[in-house]
């Protein structure tokens, strides 16, 4: 999807407020590099085919005219052919160069388009490969902050353009070579008319370089709009949950303006751009056509004054004007390559993201049995850009096969404890410390080999049930029987028992037509069937039961104790029924812990919790 944020993520006067960007040629450099590299890296053989056939393409330009020259001195003078009488042809022999040279002159490009079909597949297999490799690589900043988001999603956006720069540099190279092949014959005639000719193209070379800024600034400026309306469209067409309420809620018009006058604002961006360009090429156009015809006044003139045959007057006129096509053709395609290159600085700027939560040169392993827990210091953590910490001063201990439980208002701090936790953040200050050993010593690898966790917004898998509960242990995921224990701990068994293929039933339709689609609910006990699947020594469960039935959530939490055995668990739910079985309750209030202990214990104070729990008791009388 090519938006970010929710329905308001982007809002009107931001997405419609317009700014100047401009990239610089360093840049555009490397972009062209990347994509040389990757269009050689995919196939370094096509890529040397298309590099000499570019060149051969070149190469033949001059020979149709010349043989044409050859024939016409032939037919109205009688003359003869040295230059074939020195190759042992004769008249037969040119004829039969000819017909050869136009025949790979028709097929030229009719290669090269079947070679860039394949040559495509390739490259798109490396660079869609590097670009998932490093986005799935990044911290979470990345995609919670709208300014890197904005150029994940340019990059996203442009990958493509990584086909397009070398094809771009092999359609310049075929009218380079053949403006150095015309240029030397037109040399030994007249070298006004090549000055001629490369004054006309003057406008067209200065647009190369500079043109390329209309329509990038259109693309920049356009990007949030573009995404914003996609936002509409996406919510409209591809999520059936979102089409259900858009009609009861009678939501359909309204969004439908809303994406029109988005896309208005993205068109009129695109048209202010096209009209510049338009302009640029009517100014070229008539540079180009004055030159030429200064350039073939120079030639007729010197055939008028007998200096050239009629031979020679045709070849000069021939290469009169393929020397100026292949300039503009040239000019064209530096302007293609550099429009390309532009595009495609997003996904460099993406590729030099570095990672901000950095692993230890020395990191540790994690401990095989958490012996003395896991204990929160001073912890305090402030978003990127934001000047209001999200926790302050966080204080609290966790033993060895503790149950914690975290209730609080929404934005209280619970979920960033999370994260801090499972290091998608790094605290700024204090520190958070697992068998007295500071979190960041330890490996990425191990850390999260020993961190179970269903999140809120789990992921729904497109895949069969045995893969996406095996997805949590990808170790362990051809054992069938541990698969099937974890789908009977969360309640998955249930449902997925009546499948004709049971674990071998793929979920969803989006891939395969025979998949089978879930509720909500079925769907969480899958995802929480993953997290036991994992059986790791930390056990995160994020609002686990939301869209479980009452009776499912019954069964599955007087089974609590033992499905949390030896494991450290960190609940997050706003059911008290559900977190009075821990053994521990932290409250949260605006970022800091404001009580803590067991629910009988919290009930007598009286304070936060007491609080909240009769408020939702309250519900049920």
């Amino acid at each position: 999807m090519d938006f970010s944020g929710g329905l308001f993520g982007v809002s009107q006067d931001e997405s419609l407020r317009t700014r100047k960007e401009k990239v610089v040629w360093s840049k555009k450099i490397k972009a062209a590099k990347l994509a040389w590299r990757w269009t050689y890296q995919s196939s370094p053989f096509l890529a040397f085919v298309v590099v000499v056939l570019s060149i051969f393409g070149g190469l033949l330009s001059i020979i149709d005219p010349y043989i044409f020259k050859l024939v016409i001195d032939y037919l109205v003078g009688g003359t003869h052919f040295p230059q074939a009488a020195q190759l042992g042809i004769g008249f037969g022999g040119v004829l039969v160069i000819y017909g050869a040279t136009r025949t790979l002159q028709n097929i030229f490009f009719d290669v090269l388009a079947f070679i860039k079909r394949l040559h495509i597949f390739r490259i798109e297999k490396l660079a869609f490969s590097e670009m998932m490799k490093a986005v799935s690589s990044l911290d979470a900043v990345y995609f919670e902050d709208p300014e890197y988001y904005n150029t994940i999603s340019k990059a996203n956006d442009s990958i493509w353009r990584s086909v397009e720069v070398f094809w771009g540099i092999m359609f310049a190279l075929r009218p380079f070579v053949g403006i150095g092949v015309i240029a030397t014959a037109l040399l030994a005639y007249n070298p006004l008319i090549i000055l001629l000719v490369l004054i006309g193209a003057i406008p067209s070379v200065i647009f190369a370089f500079t043109g390329i800024n209309y329509l990038w600034s259109a693309f920049a400026e356009s990007s949030p709009i573009r995404r914003h309306a996609s936002y509409y469209k996406w919510l409209m067409t591809d999520q059936p949950e979102a089409v259900r309420e858009i009609r009861l809620f009678g939501l359909r018009s309204y969004f439908l303006e809303k994406f029109r006058k988005l896309f208005d604002s993205f068109i009129k961006n695109q048209d202010r751009a096209v009209i510049k360009y338009i302009t640029w090429y009517v100014v070229i156009g008539l540079a180009e056509g004055i030159s030429s015809v200064f350039a073939a006044f120079v030639v007729v003139e010197s055939f008028i004054r007998g200096e050239l045959t009629i031979g020679q007057l045709t070849f000069l006129w021939s290469l009169l004007f393929q020397f100026a096509a292949q300039i503009r053709w040239f000019v064209g395609a530096i302007n293609q390559l550099i429009s390309d290159a532009t595009f495609l600085t997003p996904v460099v700027d993406v590729l030099e993201f570095k990672p901000q939560v950095l692993e230890s040169p020395r990191a540790k392993k994690f401990p095989s049995k958490i012996k003395k827990g896991i204990e929160f210091k001073n912890v305090t953590f402030y978003y990127p850009r934001s000047k209001r910490p999200a926790l302050k001063n966080i204080n609290l201990k966790i033993e060895p096969a503790e149950n914690i439980a975290l209730v609080g208002e929404n934005g209280s701090g619970k979920t960033t404890l999370i994260k801090l936790l499972c290091r998608f953040y790094d605290v700024s200050s204090g520190e958070i410390l697992i068998d007295g050993r500071n979190i960041k010593e330890y490996s990425f690898e191990t850390l999260y080999n020993n961190i179970g966790v269903i999140f809120q917004d789990f992921v729904k898998y497109e895949a069969l049930v045995k893969e996406n509960i095996g997805f949590g242990r990808l170790a362990n995921i051809k054992k069938k029987s541990k698969i099937t224990e974890a789908a009977k701990k969360s309640g998955a068994w249930n449902f997925i028992k009546e499948f004709k293929n049971k674990l071998e039933t793929p979920l969803g339709k989006r891939i395969r037509e025979e998949g089978v689609e879930l509720s909500t609910g079925q769907w969480q006990k899958i995802a929480l069937a993953r997290a036991f699947f994992r059986d790791a020594q930390i056990l995160i469960l994020d609002e686990p039961t939301a869209a479980i039935d009452a009776k499912a959530e019954y069964q599955l939490f007087r089974r609590f104790q033992e499905l949390t055995k030896n494991k450290i668990t960190f609940l997050i739910s706003h059911r008290f029924s559900t977190v009075r079985m821990a053994d521990k309750i932290i409250v949260m209030r605006k970022g800091k812990i404001s009580e803590q202990g067991s629910h009988q214990a919290l009930l007598k104070k009286g304070g936060d919790y007491y609080r909240l729990f009769t408020l939702q008791a309250g519900g049920y009388k």
